[in-house]
């Protein structure tokens, strides 16, 4: 128990230095002016910041554990499992968002999407091609996470109005709903405290009728 402890605690470190050197591209990503972007482009600078980063790092550490490959793997979803989440969170920061805006980050966010679903087998250049699948552990994770902040920014490129159907939108694509989160992005739409207040209003009672209906069945 304490061997698996201790790394268990070697895992976390490794994923944590990762983890905070990807700090500075996630921040980068939160200062562009998503609301004046004029058309969708190639990925962002901050997603190829990102991909080095990793191109960097990963392939090194897989090195060094070539011997216990299951302990790499763990590597990879525990960093996945870390920065998806830190990510979706630094992509509801990226406010107000135009539609083009909101487009450009699912570009970007699917570009990543496809670089972490390959993380295990990446290479320190693109031209290296891998020389296995990644293990379906591991990308069970990340479609999970990724496909969470891609509907998320479907939901933000609808049009605000009217609330019902914009609501109905975010119910219907976005796993595990709630309230905190679709005020977040109704900020992302650039939409007040004050206007929000219809949109929480048609969740709450959504959320009351459909526990009302799944009692009752």
């Amino acid at each position: 128990d304490m061997f698996h402890s201790v790394i268990s605690n070697c895992l976390s470190l490794l994923v944590q230095e990762l983890d905070l050197t990807c700090d500075a591209p996630l921040s980068s990503m939160t200062k562009i002016n998503w609301s004046q972007l004029q058309q969708v482009g190639d990925q962002s600078a901050y997603v190829s910041q990102l991909i080095s980063i990793w191109r960097s790092m990963v392939p090194r550490l897989r090195d060094c554990l070539t011997a216990s490959r299951k302990y790499f793997t763990q590597f990879c979803v525990k960093f996945v499992s870390s920065f998806i989440p830190k990510l979706i969170s630094m992509v509801c920061k990226c406010k107000p968002l135009s539609t083009v805006g909101a487009e450009q980050l699912l570009l970007d966010a699917h570009s990543l999407k496809t670089v972490l679903m390959d993380l295990p087998n990446i290479c320190e250049t693109a031209a290296l091609k891998p020389s296995r699948k990644a293990p379906a552990s591991f990308t069970k994770v990340v479609v999970k996470g990724m496909t969470r902040a891609e509907m998320i920014l479907k939901v933000v490129m609808s049009p605000a109005d009217p609330a019902d159907v914009f609501v109905e939108q975010y119910i219907r694509l976005v796993p595990d709903p709630d309230s905190v989160e679709l005020s977040k992005l109704l900020d992302m739409k650039g939409l007040k405290r004050s206007e929000q207040a219809s949109y929480l209003t048609i969740f709450n009672n959504t959320n009351i009728q459909e526990t009302i209906e799944e009692e009752s069945a």
